[in-house]
C-alpha cells in the first residue's frame, strides 16, 4: 500500500513494506473526471494471461482486465464453472464524466514510459531553483506531499570537498551534495534531491547515482496511493456490472466491496501490486419481518454485510478451483494446500484483503461524541451492541426477548466489524477449510466520520487484555484494521433513488449482479416471495457440502444441519467473544439456535 493510514490507534505501524520513492512521497495525480472505456477491448472476464502476455501488455501500456468464469450453471457449480482468476489492475483508461458520479483519476497502467503524461498532472519541483532557495523549496515540497525530510552529513566526504550532505525523504536517500562548507553542501543536497525527483517523474529510466543504493523507478502503479487504487477498482467494477443506463445505478450510494491485493515480483527485483475486485454489495436496510427457519432468507442487507457474504461465496468457489480445477486451477486459485492438522488450505503468501465502504458503519462508529476515557467504568449506551429490529436501531439490552425469538434482528455493522477483527471474515463453515481471513485495511469514503471513534468501535470492544485475550482458542486474535479515508464512487449530487429497498451482490466468477428485495430477503421477482438468494444460509450449506466432497471429508458430510456444520473452533471463539462482551457491560450477542436447524 503506497499511502499512509489515518492517525488512529493501532494505525501508526501500517507501513508493512520496504519504502519506495513514490510510497514515501505520497504523490497523487490531480483530480480529473472518469469515463469508462469506449471500447471494452478483450473480454473483461477472459482468462488470466500468461507471464509472457502480461509482460507484452505492460510493454504496450495496456491495462490488465479482471478474469472470471461466466455462467457457472448455479451458485455452486463444479470446477468447470468456477471461473478463472484474473487481475483487475487499478489503472483503467480515464477521460470524461459518467453521469453525475465522480471517479478517481486513474492513468493507464504500464511501465514508466507513461510517466510524461502523468507528470503533466503533477506539481513538479522547480527546474533550476536558486541554490539559496533550494532548502526551503524542498521543505515546502516535502510538506505538501506529506513526506518526512531529513538532511544527513556523510562523514566519508572526499578531500576535495570536506562536507557531503544527502537528503532523505521518508528514508529514501537522494544523491548527495558536496561543498566546502556545511551550509553550501546542504544547499547542493537540496538541489540534487529536487532534480532527482523531477527526473524520476519525467524520465522512464532511473538516472545513475554513483555510490547510492538503487531506487525504484516510478510508475503509475506506485504513484497512486492505496486508497485511490482500491476506489478505482471498485468504480471500474461498478461500471462494468451496471453500466450508465442501469436502473440500479442509485444503489451505488450504499456500496461496499472487498478488494484482493497480490504482491508480485516485478522488474529489477522490485515488487508490484495487483488489485482485484472480488466481492461487491449494496444496501442499507434489514428484513423487518418474522423469522424464517428454512435458511432461505437474507436478514441483513447492509452493503458491507452483503459484500462479506459475497466474499465467502468467492472463497468457496476458490476451494473448488484449487481441488477440482487441475494444475491450471491450482495455479490460478488464491488458495494453497496447507500441511499439518489445521485447515487444509490457506491464502497464498503476499495476498491481502481490503474493505471499501461508502458510508460510516451504523452503530457505535456513528457516535462522534464518545468520550476519550470512560469514567467510573460506565459505558455509554451508544458504545454497547446495537441491533436493527422492527425497523429501528436500538441497544440489544432494550430489545424484549419475545422480539429476539420471533422477529428478524441484526446487530449493527459497527458491531460486526468488531467481531470480524477478531474472528475474521470467513465464518464458521469456511473455518473447516481455511484459517481466519483477516482484512488488512478499510477505506471509508464518508467524510462525515471521526477516525478515532471508528477505530475504537472496531478495536476496543471487548477489551482483550493479556488475561481475557488468552481465553480465545487459537488461532483467533484481535487484528488491527488500518483505516484510510478514500474518495467516493457514489454520485456527488443527490439523484432520484429508484432502487429504494433493493440490495445488489456480486462476487468474482458471477456473470451478473443479483438483486434482492430487502423487505423479503429474497431475490426480486414479480411473484412474491421470490427465489432464495445465492448468499442465503441454505446456499452456503450446499457450498460447504460441495467443498467437503471435493476434499474427501466424510466427517463433515455427516453433519446434517446448518447448526451442526458450524460447530468447531470458530464457534468456540465466537461464544467466548460474546461472553466477554456481556461481562464488560456491552451487551449479549443474540443467539438463535432454531435458525440453524434446517438441513437442506
Amino acid at each position: 500500500m503506497a499511502s499512509q493510514a489515518c492517525a488512529a490507534p493501532g494505525a501508526d505501524d501500517c507501513s508493512r513494506r520496504k519504502p519506495r520513492l513514490a510510497a514515501s512521497l505520497q504523490i497523487k495525480p490531480a483530480p480529473s473526471p472518469w469515463q469508462p472505456l469506449a471500447s471494452p477491448g478483450p473480454d473483461p472476464w477472459g482468462p488470466l494471461p500468461g507471464p509472457e502476455e502480461e509482460e507484452d501488455a505492460q510493454g504496450r501500456g495496456q491495462p490488465q482486465a479482471s478474469a472470471a468464469g461466466a455462467g457457472d450453471g448455479g451458485p455452486w457449480a463444479g470446477a468447470d464453472g468456477c471461473g478463472e482468476r484474473g487481475a483487475k489492475r487499478a489503472g483503467d483508461d480515464a477521460g470524461g464524466q459518467l453521469g453525475t458520479a465522480p471517479r478517481v483519476s486513474v492513468p493507464p497502467t504500464g511501465p514508466a514510459g507513461d510517466l510524461p503524461k502523468v507528470a503533466g498532472q503533477l506539481r513538479l519541483p522547480p527546474a533550476d531553483p536558486p541554490p539559496s532557495q533550494a532548502v526551503a523549496l524542498l521543505a515546502q515540497y516535502a510538506a505538501r506531499l506529506g513526506a518526512t525530510l531529513t538532511f544527513r552529513e556523510d562523514s566519508t566526504a572526499g578531500p576535495g570537498f570536506p562536507f557531503s550532505v544527502c537528503a532523505e525523504l521518508d528514508g529514501v536517500v537522494c544523491p548527495a551534495g558536496t561543498a566546502n562548507t556545511k551550509a553550501e553542501a546542504k544547499q547542493q543536497a537540496a538541489l540534487s534531491a529536487l532534480c532527482y525527483i523531477r527526473s524520476q517523474l519525467e524520465s522512464p529510466e532511473t538516472p545513475e547515482a554513483p555510490h547510492q543504493p538503487p531506487l525504484a523507478t516510478l510508475s503509475v502503479e506506485n504513484i497512486l496511493p492505496h486508497e485511490q487504487r482500491c476506489t478505482a477498482v471498485v468504480s471500474a467494477g461498478l461500471d462494468r456490472l451496471l453500466g450508465k443506463d442501469s436502473p440500479y445505478w442509485a444503489c451505488m450510494g450504499t456500496v461496499a466491496a472487498v478488494i484482493l491485493e497480490r504482491e508480485l515480483p516485478g522488474a529489477k527485483g522490485h515488487t508490484k501490486e495487483i488489485y482485484e475486485l472480488v466481492a461487491l454489495g449494496t444496501g442499507s436496510g434489514t428484513c423487518a419481518g418474522w423469522l424464517e427457519f428454512s435458511g432461505r432468507q437474507l436478514h441483513d442487507c447492509h452493503g458491507l454485510v452483503i459484500a462479506r457474504r459475497a466474499l465467502m461465496r468467492f472463497f468457496f468457489r476458490q476451494l473448488l478451483l484449487a481441488t477440482k480445477g487441475g494444475p491450471k486451477g491450482k495455479e490460478q486459485s488464491v488458495l494453497a494446500p496447507q500441511p499439518g492438522p489445521g485447515p487444509p488450505f490457506a491464502l497464498k503468501p503476499r495476498i491481502f484483503l481490503h474493505l471499501y465502504v461508502s458510508n460510516t458503519p451504523k452503530g457505535a462508529a456513528h457516535d462522534i461524541y464518545l468520550p476519550l476515557s470512560l469514567e467510573d467504568g460506565l459505558l455509554l449506551s451508544s458504545f454497547r451492541l446495537q441491533a436493527h429490529i422492527c425497523g429501528q436501531l436500538k441497544p440489544v439490552s432494550y430489545v424484549a426477548h419475545t422480539l429476539h425469538n420471533t422477529h428478524v434482528g441484526c446487530l449493527s455493522v459497527s458491531d460486526k466489524l468488531a467481531r470480524w477483527a477478531v474472528l475474521g471474515l470467513g465464518g464458521a463453515l469456511l473455518a473447516h477449510f481455511l484459517p481466519p481471513l483477516y482484512a488488512t485495511s478499510l477505506i471509508l469514503a464518508d467524510t462525515c466520520h471521526d477516525p478515532l471513534t471508528l477505530s475504537r468501535a472496531i478495536h476496543d470492544r471487548p477489551n482483550l487484555d493479556s488475561t481475557s485475550g488468552s481465553c480465545l482458542p487459537p488461532p483467533y486474535v484481535r487484528t488491527t484494521l488500518h483505516l484510510f479515508p478514500g474518495p467516493p464512487v457514489a454520485p456527488s449530487s443527490p439523484v432520484p433513488n429508484t432502487s429504494q429497498g433493493l440490495s445488489l451482490n456480486w462476487s468474482l466468477g458471477d456473470p451478473d449482479v443479483e438483486v434482492v428485495a430487502v423487505a423479503t430477503g429474497r431475490v426480486k421477482a414479480e411473484a412474491t416471495p421470490g427465489p432464495p438468494s445465492r448468499l442465503c444460509k441454505a446456499a452456503f450449506l450446499r457450498a460447504f457440502r460441495q467443498a467437503a466432497t471435493a476434499l474427501g471429508k466424510p466427517h463433515l458430510l455427516a453433519l446434517k444441519t446448518y447448526e451442526a456444520a458450524k460447530a468447531g473452533p470458530y464457534q468456540e471463539a465466537r461464544q467466548q467473544l460474546s461472553l466477554l462482551l456481556d461481562q464488560q457491560g456491552l451487551g449479549s450477542w443474540p443467539s438463535k439456535p432454531l435458525m440453524g436447524k434446517f438441513g437442506s
